[in-house]
């Protein structure tokens, strides 16, 4: 998340003013800089354009999860034990990786043979009470230590009671299903318990206790249901939010269809992919059917037997054509299933277990145990089989890759076993070419005077019959273009240029489309009005505060402003349309919304916090001639004075 340290004071005089809009130029540029999206901001006029491009992957959230426990919370752990001295400590994770750390905060992978014995604090057999059935009881000096699934325990010796030292109101405090304790040869107060929720360290004997999850590599993450929503290997959600991975309510609607399947075709469904009446299901003895009326199946023509098939994509646009994972086998099918081919060529022998692709630019994307590779398919024809399949995954960590996914910007997100989630920019960004909201990135009409991006491609002049589109900023991943104040509503098809290509590409332009500015991570863009501050998204906004926000295809404006020229940094011109906005569906105060001084299709909206308000997350979106934005989020801090 972008942090911006500089104060900047929006004055009256034209001088300061310019000053204050070149700052917020920068905040914006490090903002989308720093977000996975594919375009970026425009700079005020005359400010140099940026040409770099970054194919870096970047890592979304880190390894643990906000489980509402002591610390943040990660997978499963199968043992942990101490050095001979106490002096390190070592984690096998489930996936059956050895991590050891020596300062109890970061992890290292283990390489070595040359490791302690883990069995160094044994069992013994205790003829009393256990705290639960099967508890394993070991002896630290004084004090017997009790493993239970749901709870660790202790007794001393002048005890005649177990000491729950996890349980707090019903639950443990660290998570439950234990399998393991150990206790530190150099002080029999220092334990450490591996559970279904990771490691957790105590020095005094479990009366309190401290997450040892942040550094070590163990989010078991296996699918991605959307660019930020993912399930666990226990089949639980988890969505990126403000900053962490946070459990959400639902399940994988693919665990749904597969039960439906199993009951109506009682096959063993292994994989099931859907596009409205074309389904298709795979079996866990390597069959695959298709149905086109959700009732009838037609089996595959003959192909030789293959495992179980373990994951089906369907194309979006075209159902017809889709990709079936088989073991280490990739199939494809270009009649809705009639026939499946294998186009798995050259691709490294492993399972493979995430599909994704472009049928317009005939790339697959396969998440394999080896890792992330791509290949050019053809998804229209039967045409190449892929055979110069290349690794995408060689400067992220060596591990089994659960999935991928293609986004709408063409940025690329993985899934990899243990090391959580990464994203990068799609290697075949620059072949096909897509027009988004330049403040949001969505699929959704512009309006009069609105940015839009085009993506892949690097756009020198613009223009719909005879009508110019200004051209504000272009690079190689991508170009940003406003939409002129003289554009009617309609459907058109606007003519892009570059330095040796041209494209077309479709844009419905309604008067009213509003759409709110957000951060590779969701985030509004804010203003104090006040102070003219920027705002850190992950600061409260105070009761009764005037804020301002960023938006884009608000519309027309009184008195007209040419189009590709900044917006005069006094008395810009307002927006001509009523404008409403609410929080968590409550009406809120908008007191102005004019073009964003010294910008090129920015427009600012102005509200009122209401006085009183609950603390925490609120949702915002705006409304304009029955139009929807986007939705964000903003953090409300009640008045003191109320408190």
């Amino acid at each position: 998340m972008c942090r911006c340290e500089t104060v900047v004071r929006i004055r009256r005089s034209a001088e300061a003013a310019a000053i204050a809009v070149s700052l917020l130029a920068a905040f914006a540029s490090e903002v989308r800089a720093q977000s996975s999206l594919g375009s970026f901001f425009q700079n005020p006029a005359g400010a140099e354009q940026s040409t770099s491009q970054n194919a870096l992957w970047k890592k979304v959230a880190g390894f643990t999860v906000n489980a509402g426990l002591a610390g943040p919370a990660s997978g499963p752990v199968k043992s942990v034990w101490y050095s001979l001295s106490g002096s390190s400590l070592f984690v096998e994770t489930s996936a059956g990786r050895i991590f050891e750390t020596n300062d109890f905060e970061h992890w290292r992978l283990n390489s070595s043979d040359l490791m302690p014995d883990r069995s160094q604090a044994a069992a013994i057999v205790y003829t009393g009470k256990l705290p639960e059935p099967a508890a394993r009881v070991q002896v630290a000096g004084d004090r017997l230590y009790a493993t239970g699934k749901a709870n660790i325990y202790a007794l001393d010796d002048s005890g005649r009671t177990w000491l729950n030292l996890t349980g707090y109101n019903g639950r443990s405090i660290v998570g439950s299903g234990f399998a393991s304790l150990a206790v530190s040869p150099s002080n029999p107060l220092e334990i450490t318990a591996g559970n279904q929720f990771g490691v957790w360290r105590s020095v005094d004997g479990g009366l309190s206790w401290r997450g040892l999850n942040d550094d070590l590599p163990n989010l078991n993450v296996r699918k991605l249901l959307g660019r930020r929503t993912a399930t666990l290997a226990d089949s639980s959600v988890i969505a990126f939010d403000s900053g962490v991975w946070t459990p959400v309510p639902g399940t994988d609607p693919e665990i749904a269809l597969r039960a439906k399947l199993t009951a109506q075709s009682g096959l063993k469904v292994t994989a099931a992919g859907q596009n409205g009446g074309v389904i298709y299901l795979g079996t866990a003895d390597g069959r695959l059917f298709a149905s086109h009326d959700g009732g009838s199946w037609r089996p595959e023509a003959a192909r030789a037997a293959t495992p179980a098939i373990d994951r089906i994509w369907v194309d979006a646009d075209r159902p017809d054509s889709a990709l079936a994972a088989a073991g280490a086998r990739l199939l494809r099918t270009i009649n809705g299933g009639t026939y499946w081919d294998d186009v798995t060529g050259n691709l490294p022998s492993a399972a493979i277990h995430g599909i994704a692709a472009d049928r317009s630019a005939g790339v697959v994307y396969v998440a394999s145990d080896r890792g992330v590779f791509t290949a050019n398919i053809s998804l229209n024809d039967a045409g190449a089989a892929g055979s110069d399949w290349k690794a995408v995954s060689r400067d992220l960590p060596a591990a089994p890759a659960w999935d991928v996914r293609l986004n709408s910007d063409n940025t690329l997100t993985v899934a990899l076993d243990g090391y959580g989630v990464f994203e990068t920019q799609a290697l075949h960004r620059s072949k096909t070419i897509r027009v988004v909201n330049g403040a949001d990135m969505s699929d959704r009409p512009a309006a009069p005077g609105s940015l839009i991006s085009i993506l892949g491609a690097n756009v020198r002049q613009g223009r719909s019959g005879t009508l110019p589109y200004p051209v504000l900023a272009a690079n190689g991943q991508s170009s940003q273009l406003q939409v002129p104040f003289e554009a009617a509503t309609g459907n058109y098809q606007i003519a892009l240029e570059g330095a040796t290509a041209r494209w077309s590409v479709p844009l419905t332009v309604r008067d009213a489309s509003p759409a709110l500015f957000v951060d590779g991570e969701g985030a509004p863009l804010l203003l104090d009005s006040a102070s003219g501050l920027v705002l850190d998204p992950n600061v409260a906004v105070h009761a009764g505060a005037l804020v301002q926000i960023l938006a884009t295809g608000l519309g027309k404006v009184t008195p007209d402003w040419p189009s590709g020229v900044p917006a005069p940094l006094d008395s810009p011109p307002a927006v001509r349309g009523a404008i409403s906005a609410y929080l968590d569906g409550t009406p809120v105060q908008v007191t102005r919304a004019t073009l964003a001084p010294g910008y090129v299709g920015y427009y600012i909206v102005e509200l009122q916090i209401p006085s009183i308000l609950n603390r925490g997350a609120s949702e915002l979106r705006i409304l304009m001639n029955g139009e929807e934005s986007n939705r964000v989020k903003l953090y409300l801090e009640p008045d003191r004075a109320l408190q």
